[in-house]
């Protein structure tokens, strides 16, 4: 043990060689019904002439008192060492490569007033070793439009932004994504709804069929009062999606026909995926919270029909996400129904509007 504490300290570290920063800024706390969530990335900026596996991810949670409270790491240790689970197998030479943050789930109680990450970085022959440090303060975020669900009725979050999500995992450093156009995680926190029956089913027959699916055709309404900033309503709902359209058409052409309403104070909602001519509205009309807006389709990028949401900071993918509370909705739970007042919805929970 005093051997081992020896040839730890004898390890040299540079710490200039390797920059850490976080995006987005600021980065948002979201409570959710049973723990504090925390979206966001780690931007690593190798200025080194080779590049470098990342060896251990650690973070340190401090109170406003400045007082440690929680430390949890990843690194090489054991059979099949945790490190493995994060998908940055190397940081290029003088390049950079974006890692999920891994620690996005805290407890409720927990005081997040600051996370200190330390990484630790390696040569692939092992004999270089870096290490760099950034901090970040969460803050909780406002939401400042009471929104509700966007579709009366039974629906699943099939998925939303969770760290396994891939709302959650556009890594939009990608060469090709960047070549596309794509600049930020625009839809950091955003869902993809789909009606069900009383079973949980969301289609019967041909899955291949639109007309199968519960949800294709159903109205979308408006999450709260606002301004409509942007309307698509041309595209098929075939679900046979060209990314080289994008070069042509634009970034937001991946959600094929779409509404952006404005709800004002840097509050913008995308629906994306509408139903080839079901949109209802046009750009400027002013709309209230729960008119109806156009329909459920499967256009644009879409394996099949549903409802893209996100709540975001402008009109378009130049964006970045917000966090969305939801209110006066229930959650379903086989028997159990339970109502709530305002919150989150997660992937795989299964929600209704209230009537």
């Amino acid at each position: 043990m005093v051997l081992a504490t020896l040839i730890l300290a004898a390890i040299s570290y540079d710490t200039t060689a390797v920059r850490v920063t976080v995006e987005p800024q600021p980065a948002y706390i979201e409570q959710s019904a049973s723990a504090q969530l925390v979206n966001f990335d780690l931007i690593l900026d190798n200025t080194a002439d080779e590049p470098l596996d990342v060896d251990e991810v650690q973070v340190s949670v401090h109170d406003r008192a400045g007082k440690l409270v929680l430390r949890k790491f990843v690194d090489g240790n054991g059979a099949r060492p945790s490190i493995r689970t994060i998908d940055v197998a190397e940081v290029p030479a003088k390049g950079k490569a974006l890692l999920f943050n891994p620690f996005d789930r805290f407890d409720r109680d927990l005081d997040l007033s600051s996370m200190t990450y330390d990484l630790k970085l390696s040569s692939k022959n092992g004999e270089r070793r870096f290490a760099s440090r950034v901090t970040v303060t969460p803050k909780p975020y406002a939401g400042k439009a009471a929104l509700i669900l966007p579709v009366k009725g039974r629906m699943i979050v099939y998925d939303g932004h969770d760290f396994y999500a891939h709302h959650r995992r556009w890594d939009y450093t990608i060469p090709f994504l960047q070549q596309l156009g794509f600049r930020t995680n625009f839809m950091r926190y955003s869902y993809d709804f789909v009606p069900v029956n009383a079973e949980g089913a969301m289609s019967e027959g041909d899955d291949a069929k639109n007309e199968q699916w519960f949800g294709f055709g159903r109205e979308i309404r408006a999450v709260a009062d606002g301004t409509v900033a942007a309307v698509v309503d041309d595209q098929p709902d075939d679900r046979n999606f060209d990314p080289s359209s994008i070069a042509e058409h634009g970034t937001m052409r991946i959600w094929g026909n779409y509404v952006v309403i404005n709800h004002g104070r840097g509050e913008f909602s995308v629906f994306g995926h509408i139903r080839q001519g079901s949109s209802r509205v046009k750009v400027g009309q002013r709309v209230k919270r729960g008119e109806g807006i156009a329909a459920i389709g499967a256009s644009g990028s879409s394996m099949f029909p549903h409802l893209h949401y996100e709540l975001q900071t402008g009109i378009d993918t130049n964006s970045e996400g917000l966090p969305s509370t939801f209110h006066d909705f229930v959650r379903v739970q086989g028997a159990r129904r339970i109502a709530v007042p305002a919150g989150i919805v997660e992937s795989g929970e299964i929600v209704e509007s209230r009537p």
